[in-house]
Protein backbone atom coordinates (compact mmCIF):
# COMPACT_ATOMS: atom_id res chain seq x y z
CA UNK A 1 0.00 0.00 0.00
CA UNK A 2 1.12 3.56 -0.64
CA UNK A 3 0.49 7.18 0.18
CA UNK A 4 -0.21 9.63 -2.64
CA UNK A 5 0.20 13.39 -2.44
CA UNK A 6 -2.38 14.73 -4.92
CA UNK A 7 -2.28 18.33 -3.71
CA UNK A 8 -1.55 20.86 -6.51
CA UNK A 9 1.58 22.16 -4.77
CA UNK A 10 2.62 18.88 -3.11
CA UNK A 11 2.15 20.48 0.30
CA UNK A 12 1.57 17.30 2.32
CA UNK A 13 4.44 16.49 4.71
CA UNK A 14 6.86 14.09 3.04
CA UNK A 15 7.07 12.07 6.25
CA UNK A 16 3.29 11.51 6.27
CA UNK A 17 3.69 8.23 4.39
CA UNK A 18 5.54 6.74 7.39
CA UNK A 19 2.30 7.11 9.36
CA UNK A 20 -0.42 6.68 6.73
CA UNK A 21 1.34 3.65 5.29
CA UNK A 22 0.72 1.70 8.51
CA UNK A 23 -2.76 0.74 7.37
CA UNK A 24 -6.43 1.60 7.84
CA UNK A 25 -6.71 -1.14 10.48
CA UNK A 26 -3.79 0.19 12.47
CA UNK A 27 -4.90 1.59 15.85
CA UNK A 28 -2.54 3.66 18.00
CA UNK A 29 -2.39 2.35 21.55
CA UNK A 30 -4.11 4.50 24.20
CA UNK A 31 -1.88 6.42 26.60
CA UNK A 32 -2.92 4.18 29.49
CA UNK A 33 -3.93 0.53 29.76
CA UNK A 34 -7.46 -0.45 30.78
CA UNK A 35 -8.05 -0.22 34.52
CA UNK A 36 -11.29 -2.17 34.58
CA UNK A 37 -12.81 -5.00 32.56
CA UNK A 38 -16.31 -4.41 33.94
CA UNK A 39 -18.01 -3.52 30.58
CA UNK A 40 -16.39 -6.49 28.83
CA UNK A 41 -17.11 -8.80 31.76
CA UNK A 42 -20.79 -7.88 31.68
CA UNK A 43 -21.02 -8.68 27.97
CA UNK A 44 -19.03 -11.90 28.43
CA UNK A 45 -21.37 -13.00 31.25
CA UNK A 46 -24.43 -12.52 29.05
CA UNK A 47 -22.88 -14.46 26.15
CA UNK A 48 -21.73 -17.25 28.46
CA UNK A 49 -25.12 -17.60 30.15
CA UNK A 50 -26.89 -17.71 26.77
CA UNK A 51 -24.56 -20.48 25.58
CA UNK A 52 -25.24 -22.48 28.76
CA UNK A 53 -29.02 -22.05 28.51
CA UNK A 54 -29.30 -23.06 24.86
CA UNK A 55 -26.64 -25.79 24.86
CA UNK A 56 -27.75 -29.32 23.97
CA UNK A 57 -26.78 -32.25 26.15
CA UNK A 58 -25.01 -34.06 23.30
CA UNK A 59 -22.18 -32.22 21.44
CA UNK A 60 -23.17 -33.81 18.12
CA UNK A 61 -26.75 -32.62 18.52
CA UNK A 62 -25.47 -29.15 19.33
CA UNK A 63 -23.31 -29.00 16.19
CA UNK A 64 -26.22 -30.14 14.01
CA UNK A 65 -28.54 -27.62 15.62
CA UNK A 66 -26.08 -24.76 15.08
CA UNK A 67 -25.45 -25.79 11.45
CA UNK A 68 -29.17 -25.89 10.69
CA UNK A 69 -29.71 -22.58 12.46
CA UNK A 70 -26.91 -20.82 10.57
CA UNK A 71 -28.23 -22.15 7.26
CA UNK A 72 -31.74 -20.77 7.75
CA UNK A 73 -30.95 -17.66 9.77
CA UNK A 74 -31.33 -14.27 8.11
CA UNK A 75 -28.66 -11.67 8.76
CA UNK A 76 -31.42 -9.13 9.33
CA UNK A 77 -32.65 -9.31 12.88
CA UNK A 78 -33.09 -7.11 15.93
CA UNK A 79 -30.81 -8.25 18.72
CA UNK A 80 -32.66 -9.43 21.80
CA UNK A 81 -32.22 -7.35 24.96
CA UNK A 82 -33.03 -10.27 27.25
CA UNK A 83 -30.34 -10.73 29.88
CA UNK A 84 -30.31 -14.08 31.69
CA UNK A 85 -29.54 -13.91 35.40
CA UNK A 86 -27.77 -16.28 37.77
CA UNK A 87 -31.15 -17.84 38.57
CA UNK A 88 -31.53 -18.98 34.93
CA UNK A 89 -28.35 -21.09 34.80
CA UNK A 90 -26.89 -23.96 36.87
CA UNK A 91 -24.90 -22.99 39.97
CA UNK A 92 -21.68 -24.47 38.56
CA UNK A 93 -21.82 -21.97 35.66
CA UNK A 94 -22.04 -18.99 38.03
CA UNK A 95 -19.19 -20.33 40.17
CA UNK A 96 -16.85 -20.92 37.24
CA UNK A 97 -17.64 -17.54 35.70
CA UNK A 98 -17.04 -15.73 38.99
CA UNK A 99 -13.66 -17.41 39.49
CA UNK A 100 -12.63 -16.66 35.91
CA UNK A 101 -13.54 -12.96 36.06
CA UNK A 102 -11.83 -12.52 39.45
CA UNK A 103 -8.58 -14.02 38.15
CA UNK A 104 -8.64 -12.02 34.93
CA UNK A 105 -9.46 -8.75 36.75
CA UNK A 106 -6.22 -9.06 38.72
CA UNK A 107 -4.26 -8.82 35.47
CA UNK A 108 -5.67 -5.40 34.58
CA UNK A 109 -4.17 -2.37 36.30
CA UNK A 110 -4.00 1.15 34.96
CA UNK A 111 -0.49 2.06 33.88
CA UNK A 112 1.19 4.01 31.14
CA UNK A 113 1.09 2.06 27.89
CA UNK A 114 3.96 1.57 25.48
CA UNK A 115 3.17 3.45 22.29
CA UNK A 116 3.20 1.59 18.99
CA UNK A 117 4.19 4.81 17.21
CA UNK A 118 7.62 6.40 17.13
CA UNK A 119 7.88 9.93 18.59
CA UNK A 120 8.16 11.55 15.17
CA UNK A 121 5.07 9.61 13.98
CA UNK A 122 3.10 10.91 16.96
CA UNK A 123 4.14 14.45 16.04
CA UNK A 124 3.07 13.88 12.44
CA UNK A 125 -0.32 12.56 13.55
CA UNK A 126 -0.88 15.58 15.77
CA UNK A 127 0.13 17.88 12.92
CA UNK A 128 -2.16 16.20 10.37
CA UNK A 129 -5.16 16.13 12.70
CA UNK A 130 -4.79 19.86 13.38
CA UNK A 131 -4.20 20.90 9.76
CA UNK A 132 -7.45 22.53 8.50
CA UNK A 133 -6.34 22.56 4.86
CA UNK A 134 -5.58 18.87 4.28
CA UNK A 135 -7.90 15.90 3.87
CA UNK A 136 -6.94 12.26 3.41
CA UNK A 137 -9.52 10.34 1.34
CA UNK A 138 -8.90 6.85 0.01
CA UNK A 139 -7.87 5.98 -3.52
CA UNK A 140 -10.06 3.68 -5.58
CA UNK A 141 -9.18 -0.02 -6.01
CA UNK A 142 -7.52 -0.16 -2.59
CA UNK A 143 -4.46 1.79 -3.71
CA UNK A 144 -4.05 3.68 -0.45
CA UNK A 145 -4.80 7.06 1.12
CA UNK A 146 -4.32 10.36 -0.71
CA UNK A 147 -3.58 13.86 0.44
CA UNK A 148 -5.77 16.58 -1.08
CA UNK A 149 -6.55 20.13 -0.07
CA UNK A 150 -9.92 20.99 1.44
CA UNK A 151 -10.87 23.21 -1.54
CA UNK A 152 -9.67 20.57 -4.00
CA UNK A 153 -11.88 17.90 -2.39
CA UNK A 154 -14.95 20.18 -2.40
CA UNK A 155 -14.49 21.01 -6.09
CA UNK A 156 -13.98 17.36 -7.04
CA UNK A 157 -17.19 16.38 -5.23
CA UNK A 158 -19.17 19.19 -6.86
CA UNK A 159 -18.12 17.93 -10.29
CA UNK A 160 -20.46 15.00 -9.65
CA UNK A 161 -23.19 16.79 -7.71
CA UNK A 162 -23.58 19.47 -10.41
CA UNK A 163 -24.32 16.77 -12.99
CA UNK A 164 -28.03 17.49 -13.43
CA UNK A 165 -28.63 14.22 -15.27
CA UNK A 166 -27.81 12.25 -12.10
CA UNK A 167 -28.28 14.57 -9.12
CA UNK A 168 -30.50 17.40 -8.01
CA UNK A 169 -29.39 19.85 -5.29
CA UNK A 170 -32.47 20.73 -3.22
CA UNK A 171 -33.24 23.12 -0.34
CA UNK A 172 -32.94 21.73 3.17
CA UNK A 173 -36.65 22.25 3.87
CA UNK A 174 -37.66 20.31 0.74
CA UNK A 175 -35.26 17.49 1.62
CA UNK A 176 -36.67 17.12 5.14
CA UNK A 177 -40.24 17.23 3.82
CA UNK A 178 -39.39 14.51 1.28
CA UNK A 179 -37.90 12.37 4.07
CA UNK A 180 -41.10 12.72 6.11
CA UNK A 181 -43.15 11.56 3.11
CA UNK A 182 -40.72 8.68 2.52
CA UNK A 183 -40.98 7.56 6.14
CA UNK A 184 -44.78 7.45 5.83
CA UNK A 185 -44.49 5.46 2.59
CA UNK A 186 -42.18 2.87 4.19
CA UNK A 187 -44.50 2.48 7.18
CA UNK A 188 -47.46 2.02 4.80
CA UNK A 189 -45.42 -0.61 2.94
CA UNK A 190 -44.74 -2.45 6.21
CA UNK A 191 -48.45 -2.48 7.11
CA UNK A 192 -49.57 -3.49 3.62
CA UNK A 193 -47.17 -6.43 3.35
CA UNK A 194 -46.96 -7.50 7.00
CA UNK A 195 -48.33 -10.95 6.12
CA UNK A 196 -45.96 -11.56 3.20
CA UNK A 197 -42.61 -10.35 4.56
CA UNK A 198 -40.65 -11.93 7.40
CA UNK A 199 -41.64 -10.54 10.78
CA UNK A 200 -38.04 -10.06 11.87
CA UNK A 201 -37.30 -8.19 8.64
CA UNK A 202 -40.14 -5.78 9.44
CA UNK A 203 -38.73 -5.23 12.95
CA UNK A 204 -35.24 -4.68 11.49
CA UNK A 205 -36.52 -2.04 9.04
CA UNK A 206 -38.53 -0.24 11.73
CA UNK A 207 -35.64 -0.39 14.19
CA UNK A 208 -33.28 1.19 11.68
CA UNK A 209 -35.72 3.99 10.84
CA UNK A 210 -36.07 4.76 14.54
CA UNK A 211 -32.28 4.82 15.00
CA UNK A 212 -31.66 7.38 12.21
CA UNK A 213 -34.68 9.62 12.78
CA UNK A 214 -32.53 12.57 13.87
CA UNK A 215 -30.34 12.46 10.73
CA UNK A 216 -31.96 10.23 8.06
CA UNK A 217 -29.68 11.13 5.14
CA UNK A 218 -26.87 9.26 3.43
CA UNK A 219 -23.38 10.80 3.30
CA UNK A 220 -21.63 11.58 0.01
CA UNK A 221 -17.88 11.20 -0.55
CA UNK A 222 -15.46 10.32 -3.34
CA UNK A 223 -12.60 7.91 -4.04
CA UNK A 224 -9.68 9.04 -6.19
CA UNK A 225 -9.01 6.96 -9.31
CA UNK A 226 -5.25 7.36 -9.28
CA UNK A 227 -4.84 4.24 -11.45
CA UNK A 228 -6.51 6.18 -14.30
CA UNK A 229 -4.06 9.08 -14.21
CA UNK A 230 -4.87 12.79 -14.43
CA UNK A 231 -7.34 13.95 -17.08
CA UNK A 232 -7.68 17.61 -18.08
CA UNK A 233 -5.62 18.65 -15.07
CA UNK A 234 -7.81 16.82 -12.53
CA UNK A 235 -7.78 13.42 -10.89
CA UNK A 236 -10.87 11.38 -11.83
CA UNK A 237 -13.00 10.30 -8.89
CA UNK A 238 -15.66 7.72 -8.05
CA UNK A 239 -18.79 9.01 -6.25
CA UNK A 240 -19.95 6.98 -3.24
CA UNK A 241 -22.96 7.49 -1.01
CA UNK A 242 -22.63 5.89 2.41
CA UNK A 243 -26.13 4.54 2.95
CA UNK A 244 -25.80 3.39 6.57
CA UNK A 245 -27.34 6.52 8.03
CA UNK A 246 -30.10 6.86 5.42
CA UNK A 247 -33.78 6.17 6.09
CA UNK A 248 -33.93 3.47 3.40
CA UNK A 249 -30.88 1.47 4.56
CA UNK A 250 -32.89 -1.15 6.47
CA UNK A 251 -35.28 -1.64 3.57
CA UNK A 252 -32.31 -1.80 1.19
CA UNK A 253 -30.73 -4.60 3.25
CA UNK A 254 -34.01 -6.51 3.05
CA UNK A 255 -34.10 -6.07 -0.75
CA UNK A 256 -30.48 -7.19 -0.99
CA UNK A 257 -31.27 -10.43 0.84
CA UNK A 258 -34.19 -11.15 -1.51
CA UNK A 259 -32.29 -10.24 -4.70
CA UNK A 260 -29.06 -12.11 -3.92
CA UNK A 261 -30.38 -15.61 -4.84
CA UNK A 262 -31.71 -14.15 -8.11
CA UNK A 263 -28.34 -12.52 -8.75
CA UNK A 264 -26.56 -15.86 -8.28
CA UNK A 265 -28.91 -17.50 -10.79
CA UNK A 266 -27.83 -15.21 -13.66
CA UNK A 267 -26.10 -17.00 -16.52
CA UNK A 268 -23.01 -14.77 -16.39
CA UNK A 269 -22.63 -14.70 -12.59
CA UNK A 270 -19.59 -15.89 -10.66
CA UNK A 271 -18.90 -15.26 -6.99
CA UNK A 272 -15.23 -14.34 -6.81
CA UNK A 273 -11.77 -14.85 -8.31
CA UNK A 274 -11.44 -18.31 -6.76
CA UNK A 275 -14.56 -19.54 -8.54
CA UNK A 276 -13.46 -17.85 -11.76
CA UNK A 277 -10.07 -19.56 -11.64
CA UNK A 278 -11.73 -22.97 -11.29
CA UNK A 279 -13.88 -22.19 -14.32
CA UNK A 280 -10.88 -21.07 -16.37
CA UNK A 281 -8.73 -24.06 -15.37
CA UNK A 282 -11.32 -26.46 -16.80
CA UNK A 283 -11.33 -24.88 -20.27
CA UNK A 284 -9.49 -26.25 -23.30
CA UNK A 285 -9.15 -23.66 -26.04
CA UNK A 286 -9.05 -24.02 -29.82
CA UNK A 287 -6.27 -22.21 -31.72
CA UNK A 288 -8.56 -19.32 -32.71
CA UNK A 289 -9.63 -18.49 -29.13
CA UNK A 290 -8.82 -15.03 -27.79
CA UNK A 291 -9.56 -13.26 -24.51
CA UNK A 292 -11.41 -9.98 -24.20
CA UNK A 293 -12.65 -7.73 -21.41
CA UNK A 294 -15.34 -5.06 -21.21
CA UNK A 295 -15.98 -2.40 -18.60
CA UNK A 296 -19.22 -0.46 -18.13
CA UNK A 297 -18.77 3.30 -17.84
CA UNK A 298 -20.16 4.46 -14.46
CA UNK A 299 -22.65 1.60 -14.44
CA UNK A 300 -24.45 2.51 -11.22
CA UNK A 301 -25.19 6.11 -12.17
CA UNK A 302 -25.88 5.35 -15.85
CA UNK A 303 -28.58 2.71 -15.32
CA UNK A 304 -31.70 4.79 -15.97
CA UNK A 305 -33.98 4.21 -12.99
CA UNK A 306 -37.48 4.02 -14.48
CA UNK A 307 -36.71 1.74 -17.48
CA UNK A 308 -34.59 -0.51 -15.25
CA UNK A 309 -37.30 -0.80 -12.58
CA UNK A 310 -39.94 -1.56 -15.21
CA UNK A 311 -37.82 -4.31 -16.76
CA UNK A 312 -36.81 -5.74 -13.39
CA UNK A 313 -40.44 -5.78 -12.21
CA UNK A 314 -41.45 -7.78 -15.27
CA UNK A 315 -38.61 -10.23 -14.66
CA UNK A 316 -39.49 -10.67 -10.97
CA UNK A 317 -43.10 -11.48 -11.85
CA UNK A 318 -41.92 -14.06 -14.38
CA UNK A 319 -39.56 -15.77 -11.91
CA UNK A 320 -41.60 -15.56 -8.69
CA UNK A 321 -42.31 -19.32 -8.73
CA UNK A 322 -38.59 -20.15 -8.92
CA UNK A 323 -37.55 -18.07 -5.91
CA UNK A 324 -39.09 -17.61 -2.48
CA UNK A 325 -39.77 -13.88 -2.35
CA UNK A 326 -42.95 -11.80 -1.99
CA UNK A 327 -43.07 -10.46 -5.54
CA UNK A 328 -45.24 -7.36 -5.22
CA UNK A 329 -43.70 -6.37 -1.90
CA UNK A 330 -40.21 -6.61 -3.44
CA UNK A 331 -41.20 -4.57 -6.50
CA UNK A 332 -42.69 -1.80 -4.36
CA UNK A 333 -39.64 -1.81 -2.08
CA UNK A 334 -37.32 -1.42 -5.08
CA UNK A 335 -39.22 1.71 -6.09
CA UNK A 336 -39.01 3.16 -2.59
CA UNK A 337 -35.23 2.67 -2.38
CA UNK A 338 -34.11 3.56 -5.90
CA UNK A 339 -36.43 6.54 -6.36
CA UNK A 340 -35.61 8.09 -2.99
CA UNK A 341 -31.86 8.36 -2.48
CA UNK A 342 -31.53 11.54 -0.42
CA UNK A 343 -28.10 12.40 0.96
CA UNK A 344 -25.94 15.20 2.32
CA UNK A 345 -22.56 16.63 1.43
CA UNK A 346 -21.61 19.13 4.10
CA UNK A 347 -24.57 21.51 4.26
CA UNK A 348 -25.81 20.54 0.77
CA UNK A 349 -28.87 18.31 0.40
CA UNK A 350 -29.21 16.23 -2.77
CA UNK A 351 -31.44 13.68 -4.45
CA UNK A 352 -30.20 11.14 -6.97
CA UNK A 353 -32.54 11.35 -9.96
CA UNK A 354 -30.97 8.68 -12.17
CA UNK A 355 -29.15 5.43 -11.47
CA UNK A 356 -28.19 4.15 -8.07
CA UNK A 357 -25.43 5.01 -5.65
CA UNK A 358 -22.35 2.96 -4.94
CA UNK A 359 -22.87 2.22 -1.25
CA UNK A 360 -26.56 1.28 -1.47
CA UNK A 361 -26.93 -2.33 -0.17
CA UNK A 362 -28.92 -3.75 -3.12
CA UNK A 363 -26.90 -1.91 -5.79
CA UNK A 364 -24.71 -4.93 -6.81
CA UNK A 365 -27.57 -7.43 -7.30
CA UNK A 366 -29.72 -4.68 -8.84
CA UNK A 367 -27.05 -3.92 -11.46
CA UNK A 368 -26.31 -7.61 -12.02
CA UNK A 369 -29.92 -8.67 -12.52
CA UNK A 370 -31.04 -5.68 -14.61
CA UNK A 371 -28.27 -6.14 -17.20
CA UNK A 372 -28.75 -9.90 -16.89
CA UNK A 373 -32.08 -9.40 -18.66
CA UNK A 374 -30.17 -7.94 -21.59
CA UNK A 375 -27.72 -10.86 -21.58
CA UNK A 376 -30.58 -13.38 -21.71
CA UNK A 377 -31.60 -11.87 -25.04
CA UNK A 378 -28.15 -10.99 -26.36
CA UNK A 379 -25.90 -13.98 -25.62
CA UNK A 380 -27.91 -16.63 -27.55
CA UNK A 381 -27.29 -14.56 -30.70
CA UNK A 382 -23.52 -14.94 -30.26
CA UNK A 383 -23.04 -18.58 -29.28
CA UNK A 384 -20.99 -19.23 -32.46
CA UNK A 385 -18.47 -16.51 -31.58
CA UNK A 386 -18.52 -16.65 -27.77
CA UNK A 387 -16.92 -19.68 -26.15
CA UNK A 388 -17.04 -18.19 -22.66
CA UNK A 389 -18.68 -15.16 -21.05
CA UNK A 390 -18.89 -14.06 -17.39
CA UNK A 391 -19.60 -10.75 -15.70
CA UNK A 392 -18.85 -9.36 -12.24
CA UNK A 393 -21.29 -6.44 -11.97
CA UNK A 394 -19.67 -4.00 -14.45
CA UNK A 395 -16.67 -6.08 -15.60
CA UNK A 396 -16.94 -8.68 -18.37
CA UNK A 397 -14.51 -11.43 -19.31
CA UNK A 398 -15.06 -13.47 -22.45
CA UNK A 399 -13.42 -15.78 -24.97
CA UNK A 400 -13.94 -14.79 -28.60
CA UNK A 401 -13.46 -17.26 -31.45
CA UNK A 402 -11.74 -15.54 -34.36
CA UNK A 403 -13.00 -15.96 -37.91
CA UNK A 404 -10.60 -17.00 -40.68
CA UNK A 405 -11.44 -13.84 -42.62
CA UNK A 406 -10.18 -10.78 -40.65
CA UNK A 407 -12.75 -8.49 -42.27
CA UNK A 408 -15.62 -10.77 -41.25
CA UNK A 409 -14.18 -11.06 -37.75
CA UNK A 410 -13.90 -7.28 -37.36
CA UNK A 411 -17.46 -6.81 -38.56
CA UNK A 412 -18.83 -9.40 -36.15
CA UNK A 413 -16.82 -7.95 -33.26
CA UNK A 414 -18.20 -4.48 -33.98
CA UNK A 415 -21.73 -5.88 -34.15
CA UNK A 416 -21.22 -7.65 -30.82
CA UNK A 417 -19.99 -4.49 -29.08
CA UNK A 418 -22.96 -2.57 -30.48
CA UNK A 419 -25.24 -5.29 -29.14
CA UNK A 420 -23.71 -4.95 -25.68
CA UNK A 421 -24.24 -1.19 -25.78
CA UNK A 422 -27.82 -1.33 -26.96
CA UNK A 423 -29.45 -1.32 -23.51
CA UNK A 424 -30.82 1.54 -21.48
CA UNK A 425 -28.08 4.01 -22.40
CA UNK A 426 -25.34 1.98 -20.71
CA UNK A 427 -21.94 2.30 -22.40
CA UNK A 428 -19.44 -0.58 -22.45
CA UNK A 429 -15.77 -0.07 -23.28
CA UNK A 430 -14.73 -3.33 -24.96
CA UNK A 431 -11.07 -4.23 -25.41
CA UNK A 432 -10.24 -6.10 -28.60
CA UNK A 433 -9.58 -9.87 -28.31
CA UNK A 434 -5.99 -10.75 -27.41
CA UNK A 435 -3.94 -13.48 -25.73
CA UNK A 436 -3.34 -11.69 -22.39
CA UNK A 437 -5.78 -9.70 -20.25
CA UNK A 438 -5.96 -8.30 -16.73
CA UNK A 439 -9.31 -9.02 -15.11
CA UNK A 440 -10.15 -8.25 -11.48
CA UNK A 441 -7.06 -9.41 -9.56
CA UNK A 442 -5.89 -11.92 -12.19
CA UNK A 443 -3.61 -11.75 -15.20
CA UNK A 444 -4.91 -14.37 -17.64
CA UNK A 445 -2.83 -15.77 -20.53
CA UNK A 446 -3.46 -18.28 -23.27
CA UNK A 447 -0.61 -20.81 -23.26
CA UNK A 448 -0.74 -23.98 -25.40
CA UNK A 449 -4.53 -24.14 -25.45
CA UNK A 450 -4.90 -23.59 -21.70
CA UNK A 451 -5.52 -20.53 -19.54
CA UNK A 452 -2.73 -19.63 -17.11
CA UNK A 453 -3.47 -17.18 -14.30
CA UNK A 454 -1.23 -15.09 -12.06
CA UNK A 455 -2.07 -12.48 -9.45
CA UNK A 456 -2.51 -8.99 -10.88
CA UNK A 457 -2.17 -5.88 -8.72
CA UNK A 458 -3.18 -2.51 -10.07
CA UNK A 459 -0.47 0.12 -9.99
CA UNK A 460 -1.12 3.84 -9.70
CA UNK A 461 -0.03 6.17 -12.45
CA UNK A 462 3.21 8.05 -11.73
CA UNK A 463 2.50 11.32 -9.92
CA UNK A 464 4.34 14.35 -11.36
CA UNK A 465 6.45 16.13 -8.76
CA UNK A 466 7.12 19.85 -8.56
CA UNK A 467 10.61 19.42 -10.05
CA UNK A 468 9.29 17.75 -13.20
CA UNK A 469 10.11 14.12 -12.35
CA UNK A 470 7.54 11.32 -12.07
CA UNK A 471 7.32 9.78 -8.63
CA UNK A 472 6.09 6.24 -8.12
CA UNK A 473 4.56 6.09 -4.63
CA UNK A 474 6.55 3.91 -2.28
CA UNK A 475 4.76 0.84 -0.98
CA UNK A 476 4.75 -1.06 2.25
CA UNK A 477 3.91 -4.75 2.47
CA UNK A 478 3.72 -4.89 6.25
CA UNK A 479 0.16 -3.73 6.93
CA UNK A 480 -2.83 -2.10 5.20
CA UNK A 481 -3.31 1.66 5.22
CA UNK A 482 -4.33 4.15 7.80
CA UNK A 483 -6.87 6.65 6.52
CA UNK A 484 -7.28 10.03 8.15
CA UNK A 485 -10.32 11.52 6.42
CA UNK A 486 -12.48 14.30 7.80
CA UNK A 487 -16.06 14.25 6.50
Amino acid sequence: MAFHDLTPTKCAPRAAKSLLGLGSKFIPTPKFTAASIEPSAFRFQRDFFLKVIFACEEPEEQELAYAEFDKSRSKLYVKSKWEPTALDVPSWACLRLSRFINRVSQLFKKKKATSNLLPFQERIMESLLNDPDLLFPLADKGLGPCAVTYDQYIKDCLVHLKNQECYSIIPEQDAKLAIDVLEDDIEKWLKKHKHSIDGMHAKFIQKHMDSVCTSPFGQFYILYKIHKGMKNGRWPTRPVCSDVSSLTHGLGKCINEMLTPIQKAQRSYFQDSFELKKMLDSLELPPNARLFTADATSMYTNIKTEPALAELSEYLREKKKEFSYPCEALIEALGLVFRNNYFKFGDIYCKQISGTAMGTPPAPPYATVTYGRREDKMLPRWTIMLMFYVRFIDDVLGIWLLCEDPLVNDQRWNDFTLDMNGWNGLEWVCEKPTTVVNFMDLTIRIVDGKLVTTIFEKSPKPIPSSDGFNLWPSSSNSTPLLTVNRR
